[in-house]
């Protein structure tokens, strides 16, 4: 029996060191769930949780509920409202003392929810305090009635006092570092070892469409489960096994049309035991927006040079004829190489244009006048209709209303529909230009 009882005290005095240990701790979930799991294995509970209040503001809310109930994001926030409020926690807290109910069947502190298939018959309640402020209720269950004693409660009071000052601390780090990751304006959100979520900044609810409330310290399957870009990270995630070090990777979210660079980071708490994960989020939609309108700029500078590069080349190719027959070179041929290269130094000046390059596509647009799009694509065009011996005739209405677009991109695409017309039509053909 003395050895007994010798060995419980042994027990219970490496409980309070090791909770003493954990003022070095500032990992503010690691402090509660050491602590959780510690009194729940001192006083043989069945299970536990865990109440951490916010006392900053107004009113009384809550930071922190751990459970080992996986209850999802609307169940957690009915069960803590309803047990500060109206169950044992909140008498505990009204009257800033421990209890412990011997029989919950007949003891009306206790509430059973809804739906509760593996029902306590006793339970143990502690408040944690900070300068006489409850901030803390940790409550223990277990399945039998008069399963704690006197002495559980004396003990789980000492582990109370002995963990607080750890606990505070690692409050006050946590709110520290939330005033720091909301001030940041990078996506950033943390995955524990257990796959849970821990912190997540304003920027990272703003990106993923999710509320903080409603995920933290839930597994992150169920945040993938509701968006798409969870999703893909997640699968990166695990396709890469990353174990140590950081790794980016890119993913697209196609809801919001958003390119990001994901940057993983491992954190390790000691060199035996992953602590888990941190992911950045950097927006470069604005980049790839960039490139991709710089391919396609470039893609049409060299389409749209070819049209009066092939105007000059055959320009140059008859004055070259004629200069070998001794002919004075027509001053139609000189006019129309002078326009072709007109043409190209605009194309250029376009494409060389940084403003241009830098703007956004909606930003392009501008009001156009449709008879001097239509005099301009014309200009372009005549030499070639010439040479084939086109007859260009129109039939263009009075009074159209100014167009909005890309100049160039729409001179281009005139360009490309009346050089099609010539050169499909047979020589000496007719055709009609409608607008």
């Amino acid at each position: 029996m003395s050895d007994t009882v010798t060995g419980q005290q042994t027990r219970q005095l490496e409980v309070l060191v090791r909770v003493s240990s954990l003022l070095s701790t500032l990992d503010l979930d690691r402090v509660l769930n050491e602590v959780l799991r510690l009194t729940t294995e001192v006083v043989t509970a069945s299970r536990g949780s865990f109440f951490l209040l916010n006392d900053q503001g107004r009113g009384l809310t809550l930071q922190r509920f751990l459970s080992e109930r996986n209850y999802n994001p609307e169940m957690k926030e009915y069960v803590s409202e309803r047990i500060l409020h109206e169950g044992l926690a909140h008498w505990v807290l009204i009257n800033k003392d421990a209890a412990v109910v011997d029989d919950t069947l007949i003891d009306p502190r206790w509430i059973t929810l809804e739906g509760e298939t593996r029902g306590a018959r006793s339970a143990l309640c502690v408040p944690f305090f900070f300068e006489d402020q409850v901030y803390g209720i940790l409550t223990l269950e277990h399945p039998e009635p008069y399963h704690f004693m006197e002495s559980d409660k004396r003990l789980a009071k000492a582990v109370a006092n002995q963990a607080s000052a750890a606990m505070r601390n690692a409050q006050l780090f946590d709110r520290t570092q939330e005033a720091v990751l909301n001030s940041t304006t990078e996506a950033l959100f943390t995955i524990d070892q257990w796959g849970h979520l821990g912190v997540i900044n304003p920027a990272a609810e703003e990106v993923l469409g999710v509320a903080a409330r409603d995920f933290v310290g839930l597994s992150i399957d169920l945040l993938a489960d509701e968006n798409s870009l969870m999703t893909n990270i997640l699968i990166a995630i695990r396709e890469a096994n990353l174990t140590v070090g950081t790794q980016s990777f890119e993913v697209t979210d196609a809801r919001t049309r958003r390119d990001f660079v994901v940057s993983v980071s491992v954190m390790n708490q000691d060199q035996r035991q992953d602590g888990g994960s941190v992911v950045a989020l950097h927006d470069v939609t604005s980049l790839k927006d960039l490139t991709r309108l710089k391919t396609h700029m470039l893609q049409m500078a060299s389409h749209d040079l070819k049209n009066p590069l092939g105007v000059l080349l055959g320009y140059l190719d008859m004055l070259r004829e004629d200069a070998q027959s001794g002919i004075v070179p027509a001053a139609q041929f000189i006019e129309g190489m002078l326009r072709a290269v007109d043409r190209m130094d605009e194309l250029i000046k376009t494409l060389l244009s940084q403003e241009r390059i830098d703007q956004q596509s909606t930003m392009r647009h501008q009001k156009i006048n449709p008879y001097a799009l239509l005099d301009s694509v014309l200009d372009d065009t005549r030499d070639n209709a010439q040479a084939m011996q086109h007859t260009v005739e129109l039939d263009v209405r009075e009074n159209l209303p100014m167009l909005s677009g890309d100049p160039v991109e729409l001179r281009e695409a005139m360009n490309n529909l009346i050089g099609n017309a010539i050169k499909y039509t047979p020589m000496g053909g007719t055709i009609t230009v409608r607008m």
